[in-house]
């Protein structure tokens, strides 16, 4: 009836073949995503701490 797929599922990685290398690839990537992350946060953070303050004010 609709042309449109459903999108796949990734596989789960099984943990036990991944190679050495490929694990520090992986943490290494985790801790970059987590630092975009946190900066992220503080940025949504302030902009409710901001909006909080004004709303107090008013």
């Amino acid at each position: 009836m609709f042309d449109e797929e459903e999108p796949k599922k990734a596989k789960p990685i099984d943990l036990d073949d991944l190679s050495v290398e490929e694990i520090e690839k992986m943490i290494q990537g985790h801790q970059e995503e987590i630092k975009m992350l946190s900066a992220l946060l503080e940025k949504k953070k302030e902009k409710l701490k901001l909006a909080d303050n004004f709303f107090k004010k008013n």
